[in-house]
């Protein structure tokens, strides 16, 4: 069956207003004009993506918002003799900065933990995953805050950590498992990984682009069926 962009738009505003249906509300409520002209962003900029991931990914935002913490993230580092020379309340000062502050972002798993250094990407960046992409560093930092309070156990090992391009490109891979806070605690697991595009003028992440080493479908398959594997941790 075809869904042209038109049905594709219409089901995931569909989606999203159930979703975001509150534990303390009767009656869900509607999404704000930002939601919906970021919907129909996102729909336009993705044509070739398949619908039903498309509709998955916009229902996951939509519960995380509707349901995920929001709770400040207070950022932990353990290498105090790396962090002294940091201000982590301003942005990078040089590209050897941006580099340490990347790093230290990997080493706390800031993908699974939600503990993210906010200010090394710039405020327009592009994030893209096999689903969807979109400009916007809050948005990012949102979804990321909403997600570690869906993670009840994970565990991540780095297999990959390269930078090229004379300091402008970081290339990682990670083997992920994590656990999601349903009743049937299902286990999503693969390698994942992230290009990062470091502007050389202003010391930012433009770009944050994921991949996953398993078909996006499967991917989310995983959290429909009962774990086969054990995160340990």
């Amino acid at each position: 069956m075809f869904i042209g962009r038109r049905n594709i738009n219409s089901w995931s505003l569909n989606l999203l207003k159930q979703d975001r249906i509150k534990q303390d509300e009767v009656e869900p409520s509607a999404p704000s004009e930002k939601e919906v002209s970021d919907i129909k962003k996102d729909v336009s900029n993705n044509k070739i993506k398949n619908p039903f991931e498309l509709a998955s990914w916009y229902a996951v935002e939509a519960f995380g918002k509707a349901f995920g913490s929001k709770k400040s993230v207070d950022i932990v580092n353990d290498d105090q003799e790396v962090t002294d020379s940091i201000d982590f309340t301003k942005p990078p000062s040089s590209l050897e900065e941006t580099l340490k502050r990347i790093k230290l972002d990997n080493d706390r798993d800031y993908f699974l933990s939600g503990e993210v250094d906010s200010l090394i990407y710039a405020e327009t960046c592009t994030f893209a995953d096999p689903f969807v992409s979109f400009d916007g560093r809050d948005r990012f930092i949102e979804n990321l805050s909403n997600l570690g309070s869906f993670i009840t156990n994970y565990d991540a090992k780095m297999i990959n950590y390269d930078v090229g391009g004379d300091g402008r490109k970081i290339v990682t891979k990670v083997m992920v498992k994590l656990e999601l806070n349903l009743p049937w605690r299902p286990v999503l697991a693969w390698p994942w990984g992230v290009t990062y595009i470091i502007d050389p003028d202003t010391f930012l992440v433009t770009k944050h682009t994921e991949s996953w080493d398993i078909e996006p479908w499967k991917g989310v398959q995983q959290i429909f069926r009962r774990p086969t594997v054990k995160v340990e941790h």
